[in-house]
């Protein structure tokens, strides 16, 4: 359960940084 946390932590970063791209 721990490590799942620790995978989609960095990929919902990169989510983000994606749509404030996209709101940009």
């Amino acid at each position: 359960y721990f490590s799942i946390i620790l995978i989609l932590m960095p990929i919902s970063g990169i989510i983000e940084d994606n749509l404030l791209k996209w709101n940009l």
